[in-house]
């Protein structure tokens, strides 16, 4: 009788989701394995960001759809509060020793890894004042209060000004991040143009080092914050401190790349958009599976961005390099494709 092969996919977010469901519609019965208590990873707490039901293409709405279907799939075993400790190749697959609640051996025929990623830890900009500076926030803690109170939570606090930092932690080859978060500009206009459509009046500066056009939605996006009234500077500042004039608020100087001019400006709100780095496991992962990783600690892979020189093994989402909700979903079918076709030529 013909056995169905086995796949295992390590990391319940976005991808991993992706992934299983995927590679399980193409005959493959997978094991999900999730160290969290719960599905949804990052995707968690990204919230819509339409305006006025209009979509703003953030990807917000794509994980509610994928939990369902995992969680109700025949073809897919869920373990939550998992981890994979032992990897070892048996009979031209894989035998993978599981702890947590679920402790028991699991076989494979193939394994892909979709374990995420880390925001860079705005702290680690201690000269932009994150922690200290009660007007400085995260495009990250901006985000889950959108999805915990809904897009009203800042009509009340009476926001005039609010300036968006781009790049916050990449981009910076000294700690050995010269890599681009591109996404993060996109995702803070998608942030801004929210604000702005909540308050017409509020004054919204995003401050940048260039503009990154990448993504499907750029075109769209860029033509929409230009008629909103949107403010965009090429030029970062180097220190943000309380305000001397209002302590409620925090000031910087910056100098605008284009104009050549030194400001000063004060502002009731400042967003920090902080980049992608690779989990702080990254390095174990990698050596567990027995994979490479690039330049900057993402998984390595071959040309089709989705195999790794180790057999059988395979990447999704941001484990392998910085993307978007959307970009990180077609990256997962990706890497399932490649996964079955290795498992067909395997079968051979």
């Amino acid at each position: 009788m013909h056995r169905s092969p086995r796949v295992i996919v390590v990391g319940g977010g976005i991808a991993g989701l992706t992934a299983a469901l995927n590679i399980s519609q193409r005959g493959a019965h997978v094991s999900l394995v999730e160290r969290e208590a719960v599905l949804g990873g990052r995707a968690l707490n990204v919230c819509c960001k339409a305006i006025d039901g209009v979509c703003q293409s953030c990807g917000g709405c794509l994980l509610a759809d994928r939990l369902a279907a995992v969680t109700s799939s025949d073809r897919i075993d869920v373990h939550t509060l998992t981890s994979i400790t032992h990897l070892q190749r048996e009979n031209a697959g894989f035998a993978l020793q599981c702890s947590g609640s679920y402790d028991q051996d699991i076989q494979a025929d193939a394994i892909i890894l979709a374990t995420g990623f880390d925001h860079i830890d705005a702290h680690t900009k201690g000269p932009y004042g994150f922690g200290i500076v009660p007007a400085v926030t995260t495009g990250e803690e901006m985000e889950r209060r959108f999805k915990e109170q809904g897009q009203a939570t800042y009509d009340d606090i009476g926001l005039h000004k609010v300036a968006f930092i781009q790049c916050v932690g990449s981009r910076d080859e000294h700690v050995g991040r010269g890599y681009s978060s591109f996404i993060v500009f996109r995702y803070a206009l998608r942030l801004a143009r929210v604000l702005k459509s909540r308050l017409p009046d509020l004054e919204i500066t995003i401050f940048k080092m260039d503009i990154q056009t990448a993504g499907r939605d750029f075109a769209t996006t860029w033509q929409a914050v230009e008629m909103e009234g949107i403010r965009i500077v090429a030029g970062l500042p180097a220190v943000i401190r309380r305000s001397p004039e209002n302590p409620r608020q925090a000031a910087f100087i910056y100098s605008d790349v284009l104009t050549g001019e030194l400001s000063h400006e004060a502002y009731d709100l400042v967003v920090l958009s902080t980049g992608i780095q690779p989990r702080r496991d990254a390095e174990d992962v990698a050596a567990l599976y027995g994979i490479n990783r690039g330049p900057y600690g993402f998984f390595a892979a071959r040309d089709d961005d989705t195999s790794t020189l180790a057999p059988g093994i395979f990447v999704a989402g941001c484990c392998q390099a910085p993307r978007a909700m959307a970009e990180s979903v077609a990256h997962a079918q990706q890497a399932a494709e490649a996964c079955a076709r290795y498992l067909q030529e395997k079968a051979l």
